[in-house]
């Protein structure tokens, strides 16, 4: 009755793989869902090494068969999660095969029969593989936390964790709008030139002026487009019309930008922007006939 159990409940988890829950690269639950894989697969690992036709193998013996089935779940879990709304990922892939390692390491009895030294090593290996893979995800709930608590600021680049807020910048401290720092972003020749906030909006209903500061360091003038789209915009499309977009022409020095938030909302030509559910705020040119640079400051909402 109790394997019995084990294999309902490894079911029931692995079902959980299949669920489409809604949450896009920039939510704090898809920064989750790498602990997911390996505490899964890392119980995975215990609950077979329990089984009475392994129990008395040999740590080895145990390890190949255990981690061959987890490589083969792991696989088929990524072939068929498209089929489901979800991403098939390589790097999902290693956090199963890491849980499952980490697992066999850590908590199947028969791991106290290799010799210390090697037991010793597997482990901080393991360990070490973890914190590498888990760094980024670690790192942006941390900043996602601090820009909670900076709402309604959406950036104000002082902490260089508010880089992973956007798609490329780097901060720098030589020019600033407001406090000590901005984010340079290089504007190279290609198309479409810019960076974008791709998390960490909060919920901009009730406020009443979205704005930021753009400082054009060239005496030509350089013209760059607001372009905000929501959760929506996408599922429909990704359409020109069904998103906001505006072009403002940037002096050189800084340029203070303010935008209606109702005009945000407003934009779709034939629903509401969700206020709510925003996904990107993209700010760039283009077709730059010569490499530029941009600085950008105090991103905030206003009630």
């Amino acid at each position: 009755m109790r394997h019995l159990f084990f294999f309902l409940l490894i079911f029931a988890g692995m079902m959980l793989f299949f669920v489409n829950m809604g949450h896009g690269p920039g939510s704090a639950i898809s920064q989750l869902y790498g602990f997911a894989h390996l505490a899964f697969f890392m119980l995975m690992a215990l609950g077979l090494s329990r089984l009475p036709v392994l129990t008395r193998q040999p740590f080895w013996f145990q390890f190949f068969l255990i981690m061959s089935a987890v490589l083969f779940a792991g696989g088929i879990i990524e072939l068929i999660q498209p089929y489901f709304g979800r991403t098939a990922r390589w790097r999902d892939l290693g956090m199963n095969l890491l849980g499952g390692f980490v697992g066999m390491l850590f908590f199947v009895p028969t791991r106290r029969t290799l010799g210390r030294g090697l037991l010793a090593f597997g482990q901080f290996a393991g360990l070490a593989l973890a914190v590498v893979l888990f760094y980024g995800p670690v790192v942006t709930l941390w900043d996602m936390w601090q820009a909670s608590r900076q709402f309604p600021v959406l950036s104000d680049f002082e902490t260089r964790l508010e880089t992973r807020r956007w798609c490329s910048g780097e901060i720098d401290t030589d020019v600033a709008r407001h406090g000590a720092s901005s984010l340079r972003v290089a504007l190279d020749t290609q198309k479409y030139a810019g960076t974008t906030l791709k998390r960490s909006f909060g919920d901009w209903k009730g406020f009443s002026i979205f704005a930021f500061s753009l400082y054009n360091p060239d005496p030509d003038p350089l013209r760059m487009i607001v372009s905000i789209r929501d959760e929506e915009h996408f599922r429909r499309g990704g359409e020109y019309h069904d998103r906001f977009n505006r072009a403002f022409m940037m002096a050189q020095g800084w340029n203070d930008v303010y935008i209606a938030v109702a005009d945000i909302e407003n934009a779709p030509s034939e629903r509401k922007l969700e206020l709510n559910h925003l996904s990107e705020v993209v700010i760039f040119t283009v077709d730059p006939p010569a490499p530029r640079v941009m600085y950008l400051d105090y991103v905030r909402l206003i009630p």
